[in-house]
């Protein structure tokens, strides 16, 4: 587990910092006025969480595969949570630049969630997660 999970970090590091180029890029050159001061910090939450989050599926799915169905479930409406709070708490605070972040905000969640599913999907395929 503990190989599958640094090639996991690796990865998604590398995604972070790609996302972190693109967007660096596109927000201090045609999207210059949606620019948000929030956004790498949005990168990192997603990192963080979705580094802890793996973390504690993997392991769950070590300990015992029949209730990873559940643990998943269980991640994911606690993500789903997290998730919702943290936009509707920013939006509210911040109107004038609620837009723009709820729409990076979905673009990493996309990004962060498609990238999640496949790994998971190639750790379990692979019937090897120990």
């Amino acid at each position: 587990m503990e190989k599958k999970y640094k090639n996991y970090i690796y990865k998604l590091g590398l995604i972070s910092v790609l996302l972190l180029v693109i967007s660096s890029g596109l927000f201090l050159t045609i999207l210059e006025p949606w620019f948000n001061y929030s956004f790498p910090f949005i990168i990192l939450y997603f990192f963080l969480f979705g580094s802890f989050q793996h973390f504690k599926l993997l392991k769950s799915a070590k300990k015992s595969p029949q209730a990873f169905n559940t643990n998943y479930m269980a991640w994911f409406g606690i993500k789903m949570f997290f998730n919702l709070s943290f936009v509707i708490i920013y939006a509210l605070l911040n109107r004038s630049q609620a837009l723009s972040f709820v729409l990076f905000f979905a673009v990493c969640y996309m990004v962060y969630t498609t990238f999640e599913v496949i790994a998971l999907t190639k750790n379990l395929r692979s019937g090897n997660v120990k």
